[in-house]
């Protein structure tokens, strides 16, 4: 559980190598694919039951799992079984552990977290990463009363907003996933009122709930999606879920069908 290892499938367009140190998760949100995901493997398994195995073991296996890439040219993302700045994060401060232990080995980092300020706690830390770590917010909502139905305990959204631009006026690089994509209006709402804080995007849709997502053109919020990032000239990627739904009309470049184009130290950035 605590190695890091290369992930497949979609997750693989999140980044190279990743990190699950955290079983479960106390956001609550009705989205989540883990629980389905988690239930192949045990039938009984409970997202909302946060657990880690005993701590001096966990921290042993992390240390040996980042020796093996000591000054990685590849970066590591937190996390995704869980969000790294749950409820259960502010009792343990195990993603602080973590980060240490990343740092030490030089290794770059990605986190992606709905945890609003409880990401501030590790600020001073974030620091001395330098150009080795991006802080990424999981951006869904505008609407306060839609964001509390669908993931009842993480922060509200102008928390999640707020803390990114804080982390950006520090000199950290900031990033959003946009996804899911539960009303399309909003997220494109989020690319505007985040342009000046938020330097790339990460742009998906909604899936596993057909009868919502059915309800939605998502040609015109992919064609939506690209305009608004071209017109405030930020890095951006698209998803294969949602450049699926390209048309004539839809023109993005190799870099925005990169997965890798916005990880850090993507060889030193081709595209430049």
């Amino acid at each position: 559980m605590a190695a890091i290892y290369e992930p497949k499938g979609a997750a693989r367009e999140y980044s190279p190598l990743a990190l699950n140190y955290i079983k479960g998760c106390d956001h609550g949100c009705a989205y989540c694919y883990v629980p389905k995901m988690m239930k192949r493997f045990n039938s009984n398994y409970i997202h909302s039951e946060v657990y880690i195995k005993e701590e001096s073991k966990l921290i042993k296996e992390i240390v040996s799992s980042a020796k093996k890439f000591k000054n990685s040219s590849k970066q590591v993302f937190l996390s995704f079984l869980t969000d790294p700045y749950s409820h259960f994060n502010n009792e343990t401060k195990l993603t602080r552990r973590v980060l240490e232990i990343l740092l030490e080995y030089n290794i770059p980092v990605s986190i992606l977290s709905k945890g609003g300020k409880n990401l501030l706690q590790d600020l001073d830390l974030f620091k001395k990463f330098g150009d080795n770590i991006q802080i990424g917010g999981s951006l869904t909502f505008t609407n306060l009363e839609d964001s509390i139905k669908w993931e009842k305990n993480s922060s509200i959204p102008n928390d999640r907003f707020e803390t990114l631009k804080i982390i950006h006026e520090s000199g950290i690089k900031t990033w959003a996933s946009i996804e899911p994509v539960i009303i399309p209006e909003q997220s494109l709402e989020i690319m505007e009122i985040t342009k000046d804080y938020v330097d790339a995007y990460k742009i998906g849709k909604l899936n596993h709930f057909k009868k919502h997502e059915d309800k939605f053109n998502w040609t015109d919020f992919l064609n939506s999606s690209i305009n608004i990032m071209r017109k405030n000239n930020k890095d951006f990627y698209i998803k294969n879920d949602l450049a699926e739904w390209s048309n004539e009309q839809t023109f993005l470049l190799p870099k925005e069908r990169d997965m890798d184009y916005l990880s850090l130290k993507n060889s030193i950035n081709i595209y430049a």
